[in-house]
């Protein structure tokens, strides 16, 4: 407890309240999902993989990825601080990311690499009669993993409790 000074001169108990635990867990998880889903490759290497989409498409698709995830980041942090903008950006981009899924994971983009990976002779050739059903449930797989975690945040987030430490 600390105690603080109105205008007026009078003397108040101001009760600091101590940051969850599932604040901190879910602002290092979304530091680490941000960072490890930042585009590290060249832009030819992400052309590659969203071709045949417009080379102009592609290239903003891979400047909004890193402008997201760079939000990201900057919000995961902010989470810490308990400032209320940034939980709102978090379940905005969690909303976006449930309404956009599909586009973030397109079948075509895990085909192909499935195809670089038997080229480059990490998968076997064997893999290649199966690709069309591996490049689905591997998108199947990455979106409900997006999903599940953006549902987790909106769940967590909205709750008053949580909310009730972003007030100040």
């Amino acid at each position: 407890m600390t105690e603080k000074y109105n205008l007026t001169g009078e003397t108040g108990i101001v009760k600091r309240v101590k940051i969850s635990k599932g604040i901190i867990i879910f602002s290092i998880l979304i530091i680490i999902y941000s960072l490890h889903g930042l585009p590290t490759v060249n832009f030819n290497t992400y052309y590659t993989k969203f071709y045949p989409s417009p080379e102009k498409a592609i290239l903003a698709r891979y400047i909004f990825s890193i402008a997201l995830r760079i939000v990201l980041v900057i919000s995961g942090v902010g989470i810490l601080f308990r400032r209320d903008i940034f939980r709102k950006i978090i379940l905005g981009i969690s909303f976006f990311t449930v309404a956009t899924v599909y586009w973030k994971h397109p079948v075509i983009c895990f085909k192909r690499v499935l195809i670089w990976k038997i080229n480059q002779g990490v998968l076997p050739i064997d893999v290649l009669p199966k690709i069309d059903m591996l490049s689905r449930v591997s998108a199947i797989i990455c979106s409900s993993v997006d999903i599940g975690f953006a549902l987790c945040l909106v769940y967590y987030f909205t709750r008053p409790k949580v909310k009730q430490q972003f007030m100040r």
